[in-house]
């Protein structure tokens, strides 16, 4: 960009008189093909939003005329300004060379004046390339969700918006402010955390917080300098008042109420005890939560305004699943999640029927993997846990004595058989599941391993979602239908698989969100289970700002290539304990067999 100023200021005396207007008509003829170099060139692209965009407004410059800045060129500038206070980089849309030009044609005027209508039509192109970007990364998104990993099957229709024609009716409606205040996401969430970042940066460019020293466990009745720097620490972040009178009295109650209360948004057991894993959450630094904050609103951007009035959601960092009705949380639940290499994925999808009792298909990985061992080291295992053994998968397979199978003869790499485990109380999908069809074989299903659920740190599946509490659950689906929890507790206490389709689809949602705020304003952080945030935060790192306007043939477009990289997040933003998301196998816990229609 520089270069490109550079010359074009150079070559002023070159330029012909005929205006600004005929300057920038001419540059589209060429760039619809009346002279093939500049387009062969990728100089204009005929097809890009910036072409289509002036095409659409009569080909003229909007933002800048012959005497310098436009009304509309200002309010641009503003808001582009303020883009940090929805965590994004403002470099990231007006390089400095682009403002030292704006700042010489508004402070010198006549040196533009139909002198160097090239520089006008340059300044004017580059900030109608500068706004596009800046409404697509607002309201969609720097990268596109599903470009990060095969896990992204959610929302699929949410990328797709003209942002040319919607900035061209916004200038002919005189509604560009309004325009750019429509851009942000709409919800709640969104702003709470717009709000938590402006917290969290004035926190940082105060100096921070201290951190604590290593030690022994900080508990009631400790005194010294790790407990002043802890006092100080949670001051910061207003898990204890700042007026709170702890000085004199070490750590007393009030203290360890507000490590608790710190604990408890962290994802820790709240124990009140600061020992090594609850000090290493008070020593990360303002700068790396200021990022993960940054990376969520990101995440937000690809949800789409509405996502209904009744559905849940499942929170995959958070381990929780959240009963939503008429717009309002009325319930929230533990749920365990996919372990490391077999992860839930964040997915959207509608729940259509329940089944109590249900059987178990187990998938042939998990047959293979970890019930086959089971098997050979103790031939008794299928009969104790109520699993048979079919011949095949087809509908017509025959049930197989286990007895009569050559164990040793079978192994991870030839094992044809079919394993069900039928209703029980050691069934591995407890007593029901609930089925929102697709191809991940992804549902929500009871679990009779509830001694899991007492731990703060639940991935532990193979990629579905247990439930601590299923029968509320099934309340909450079923109550319009009926169905109170006695009838519940009788279908079950039948023993026989029994499937209950909902007159109405409730939607279902599995996202990933490493931090949020609650309706009391509490910001919540939680660790990145997956390595998700590092995978966000590399693309973003790695992504160019150009990448969203390139020519046809994918070449850069030179409006602004010149050296116009993504700000870099640093590295040390990251918390270095994050690990890089592993290979994953499929999620799922059953295949889509045939007989269930799963």
């Amino acid at each position: 960009m520089t270069v490109l100023l550079l010359s074009t200021i150079a070559g002023a005396a070159e330029v012909p008189q005929k205006g600004v207007d005929g300057e920038l008509q001419a540059n589209l003829a060429r760039a619809a093909g009346s002279d093939g170099s500049l387009a062969r060139s990728a100089a204009f692209n005929p097809e890009s939003p910036v072409v289509r965009f002036y095409q659409m407004v009569g080909s003229r410059p909007v933002w800048v005329d012959e005497d310098g800045l436009r009304p509309q060129g200002e309010a641009l500038l503003a808001a582009i300004g303020k883009a940090s206070a929805d965590g994004l980089e403002p470099d990231l849309y007006l390089l400095p060379a682009l403002r030292a030009a704006w700042e010489d044609a508004v402070a010198f005027p006549d040196r533009i004046h139909l002198k160097n209508p090239q520089q006008c039509i340059l300044l004017d192109e580059s900030l109608t390339e500068a706004m596009l970007r800046y409404a697509q990364h607002l309201s969609l998104g720097r990268v596109m969700p599903q470009t990060l990993s095969r896990q992204w099957l959610a929302w699929p229709g949410k990328s797709t918006r003209d942002f040319a024609t919607e900035l061209a009716e916004a200038l002919h409606d005189d509604r560009l402010k309004a325009y750019i205040e429509s851009l942000p996401p709409k919800g709640q969430a969104y702003q709470s955390l717009r709000k938590a970042l402006k917290q969290y940066e004035t926190i940082d460019q105060s100096g921070g917080w201290p951190t604590i020293g290593p030690g022994p466990t900080l508990r009631v009745g400790d005194r010294g300098a790790r407990v002043d720097a802890l006092v100080k620490r949670l001051k910061k972040t207003g898990d204890l008042y700042s007026d709170a009178p702890t000085a004199r009295l070490g750590y007393d109650t009030v203290i360890e109420a507000a490590v608790k209360r710190f604990q408890r948004r962290h994802g820790l057991t709240a124990d009140g005890l600061v020992g090594t894993r609850t000090r290493a959450e008070l020593n990360i630094p303002p700068e790396r939560r200021i990022t993960q904050l940054q990376l969520n609103m990101e995440r937000l951007r690809w949800v789409p305004d509405s996502i209904g009035e009744r559905y849940l959601m499942v929170n995959i960092p958070a381990f929780a699943l959240h009963v939503v009705d008429a717009a309002k949380r009325i319930d929230t639940m533990r749920v365990i999640v996919g372990k490391t290499r077999r992860q839930t994925p964040i997915m959207s999808g509608n729940m259509t029927y329940l089944e109590f009792n249900p059987y178990w298909n187990i998938p042939r990985k998990i047959a293979r993997r970890d019930i086959l061992p089971k098997v050979i080291g103790d031939p008794a295992y299928l009969v104790r846990q109520g699993i048979r053994i079919f011949d095949s998968w087809d509908r017509q397979a025959r049930e197989v004595d286990a007895a009569s199978i050559p164990w040793e003869q079978v192994s991870t790499r030839h094992f044809p058989y079919r394993l069900r485990q039928d209703p029980s109380d050691v069934n591995a999908l407890g007593q029901v599941k609930f089925m929102f069809p697709n191809h991940r074989s992804v549902y929500i299903h009871d679990t009779p391993g509830k001694t899991l659920f007492d731990r703060p740190q639940r991935s532990f599946s193979s990629g579905c979602i247990r439930v601590e509490t299923p029968l509320a659950l099934a309340r909450h689906l079923l109550s319009e239908q009926g169905w109170d929890r006695d009838r519940i507790e009788a279908t079950i206490a039948r023993g026989k698989r029994k499937t209950v389709v909902l007159e109405r689809p409730v939607p279902v949602h599995l996202v990933y969100f490493t931090t949020w705020v609650d309706a009391d304003g509490t910001v919540n952080f939680r660790e990145d289970i997956y390595g998700r945030d590092r995978d966000l935060l590399l693309a973003l790192d790695q992504t160019t700002s150009n990448s969203t306007f390139c020519s046809k043939d994918g070449s850069e477009n030179p409006m602004l290539a010149a050296g116009n990289k993504i700000e870099k997040i640093p590295a040390s933003a990251v918390d270095a304990s994050v690990r890089v998301s592993a290979p994953t196998e499929p999620a799922g816990e059953m295949t889509g067999h045939p007989m269930t229609g799963i």
